[in-house]
């Protein structure tokens, strides 16, 4: 049990390790690497199987484009609208023929006239309709309309059990229909006869109703049956054939047997009878790369070790995109460069440093180039976007600063790949939908931004927007600390300005130290007078305690500042800084009076901090900022030399009381920390100009 829980960190990367394994394809590996329009680098292959070559994705793509725009519609003839068009026809021209010969009047239309058009123009127009009827009137539909409105297009007419094509061009529309209805009339009658003045009165169009039913239903069946037929061949290369020679260029044809073949000899190898060969190379791979990973960890980093949910954290990350990366490279519904792989360092930065973020995502990209076409183009562009992401993602936090790594994650996608293809094609013939599959990757960074608050609430971390969020000093527990101890609350601003500024200098994170240097004190609101800046002058409640018990009211503000910071919920990074903040150092001033008082006294166990000691940069530097800045109250004199004086003796008493040697600060570090501690105090309490007094 003590070993299991001694290594429990190493069970993410043993248990990512066997889910990569386990998903990863089952075929063999390709051993060729190729680019169109390159010379062929390795020696002359020759097809040791038989095997089909097979269309690239755009030439599939493009054939059934054209196979769409060029299928034929389907439409029913329906006989019984030309019998009930001419019923209304006869009967309308009869009330409207009556209508006309009634309101003229005996000077105006004859009874012979009427018998005349009767006689004349319905027959006419009877045969015209019989004809427009016979050929066929379409129904509109924007499907088919497309394809008939192409030259030498066709249609298919169904007649009860009869099918039959016609040209388009023999069959009318309802508008088609009315021209050619009205131009033949005209012809027929002339222009300002009294046939042509009765026939333009006639709402003639009402009686073009179509009769060739389009047939959705069919009309898709044939669509598909077209599509089906597509074949995804394109010719044979036989065995013993040559491929390609050693030396000579791929060309076009050359690049489409060589993707051919490296797709069926991929296939093939996965049934070969090597699966266990297979498997243990795979296997020998995962652990070697994620163990780069855990070794990085463990003997570089500045952390040498990370806890069971830090280790689960990267181990996540790096299955899931791994995973993301082999669905959508298997199920083909998008390009592989729409997965946001620049969000995976972005994220690491959040919580980690910048090294294991870059290595983390190096590790994860060469995993995923292992189930991805093109291996090497897709390593090496997702590697660079990473680089630049990294780089960019220190603030990412603000918004301006976000959209700006989105931009240059879509930039960088850009101009890598519109590098290749000028590499490999030498043209500027360009795939434009990759580009928007770029797009679509950097906007979707922008939205995974979101799943920061998510991954910090399960995984126990505190990312830069949550400490931004509680530095802002009108939230209610430093509002309370400015009201109840308002010394305080200024020393810890000075504290956070002290600490914030050597930070930025030797590096670090400036907002984790300023966030921790503003809630270091919280615990003094349980007793804000016996701490000496919230004291007047005239009185102190220790002149009627003893020093013993002084001593154990200063030291419990460190563990009431982290008993508010956990009833608060402040996060235990920011607790961390409370509980370090004096280390295991001693209350000087009680512990002498105490000595004092009681001379022979051997236990003094009760004007020591309990600690730790700080563990880390910003916790060091902390420290040494709340003992300068105290310490600097106490001078009777603000000079140049005093104040230099003051410095080098508080933080050597540091560094001499071995407080810091749990920390990364560096000799370097601890003299820059000096000079700007000395500086920044001297400009706080700089002499100033005495104003003269006001005139009466």
């Amino acid at each position: 049990m003590k070993f299991i829980k001694k290594h429990q960190h190493l069970i993410p990367f043993i248990a990512g390790t066997l889910l990569v394994v386990l998903f990863l394809p089952r075929e063999g590996k390709f051993q060729y690497e190729f680019q169109r329009g390159k010379v062929w680098q390795h020696k002359t292959l020759n097809a040791p199987f038989d095997f089909p070559i097979y269309k690239t994705e755009t030439e599939l793509a493009n054939e059934k484009r054209q196979t769409l725009n060029s299928v034929i519609p389907y439409y029913n003839r329906d006989s019984s609208v030309y019998y009930m068009q001419r019923s209304d026809l006869v009967n309308t021209f009869r009330s409207s023929l009556s209508a006309t010969y009634s309101s003229q009047g005996h000077g105006g239309l004859s009874q012979y006239g009427n018998y005349n058009l009767l006689n004349k123009v319905l027959p006419a127009l009877q045969g015209q309709l019989r004809f427009i009827y016979s050929k066929g009137i379409r129904e509109p539909n924007s499907v088919a309309e497309n394809y008939l409105s192409t030259p030498n297009a066709t249609l298919v007419v169904i007649n009860g059990n009869m099918a039959k094509n016609f040209p388009s061009g023999e069959c009318f529309t309802p508008q088609s229909a009315y021209l050619y209805l009205s131009s033949h009339l005209q012809a027929l009658w002339g222009e300002g006869s009294a046939e042509q003045a009765f026939y333009s009165k006639l709402d003639v169009q009402s009686f073009l109703k179509p009769n060739l039913r389009f047939n959705e239903h069919i009309t898709a069946q044939a669509l598909e049956q077209r599509m089906a037929a597509i074949s995804p061949t394109q010719g044979m290369v036989s065995a013993g054939q040559q491929i390609v020679a050693q030396g000579e260029v791929v060309t076009a044809n050359t690049f489409s047997m060589l993707s051919s073949f490296r797709y069926e000899y991929e296939q093939r190898v996965g049934y070969s009878g090597n699966m266990w060969l297979l498997l243990a190379g795979q296997t020998l791979l995962a652990l070697l790369f994620i163990s780069t990973l855990y070794l990085y960890i463990a003997l570089l980093s500045k952390k040498k070790s990370l806890s069971l949910k830090e280790s689960s954290f990267l181990m996540l990350l790096v299955t899931a995109f791994f995973l993301i990366t082999l669905w959508i490279s298997r199920a083909g519904i998008a390009s592989i460069y729409v997965i946001p792989f620049a969000a995976l360092p972005i994220f690491i930065c959040t919580f980690f440093d910048v090294k294991l973020a870059l290595l983390t995502h190096f590790v994860t990209a060469m995993l995923a180039a292992f189930i991805v076409p093109n291996s090497f183009e897709f390593f090496l562009i997702t590697g660079f976007v990473g680089v630049g992401a990294t780089y960019n993602s220190k603030d990412v936090y603000r918004r301006s600063r976000l959209y700006r790594t989105a931009a240059i994650i879509l930039g960088l996608y850009c101009l890598i790949h519109t590098a290749l293809t000028l590499i490999k094609d030498g043209s500027l013939t360009f795939d434009w939908h990759i580009y928007l599959w770029f797009a679509v990757n950097a906007a979707l960074v922008i939205a995974m931004q979101q799943l920061v608050y998510v991954l910090e609430k399960i995984f126990g971390f505190t990312s830069d927007s949550t400490l931004m969020e509680i530095s802002d000093t009108n939230n209610a527990l430093l509002r309370e600390l400015a009201e109840v101890a308002p010394a305080t609350f200024q020393h810890s601003i000075q504290v956070a300005n002290l600490a914030e500024s050597v930070i930025r200098q030797i590096g670090g994170n400036p907002l984790l130290v300023r966030v921790g240097a503003l809630y270091h004190d919280v615990g003094k609101m349980n007793n804000p007078t016996y701490f000496i800046e919230n004291q007047s002058a005239e009185f102190s409640p220790h002149h009627h305690l003893d020093p013993e018990e002084s001593a154990r009211i200063i030291v419990k503000h460190v563990a009431d500042g982290v008993a508010i910071a956990r009833k608060n919920r402040l996060p235990e990074i920011v607790v961390r800084f409370i509980r370090t903040h004096h280390g295991t150092s001693l209350v000087s001033y009680f512990y002498r009076a105490y000595k004092e008082k009681y001379p022979e006294a051997t236990d003094f166990s009760a004007f020591h901090y309990q600690g730790p000691n700080p563990t880390t940069k910003e916790q060091g530097v902390l420290m040494m900022a709340d003992a300068v800045e105290a310490a600097s109250r106490s001078l009777a004199k603000f000079t140049q030399e005093s104040i230099n004086h003051l410095v080098e003796t508080v933080i050597d008493s540091k560094v001499n009381g071995r407080m810091l040697d749990n920390t990364d600060l560096t000799f370097n570090d601890i003299s820059t920390a000096k000079a700007i501690f000395k500086k920044k105090l001297q400009n706080i309490y700089h002499d100033r100009i005495a104003l003269p007094a006001a005139e009466n």
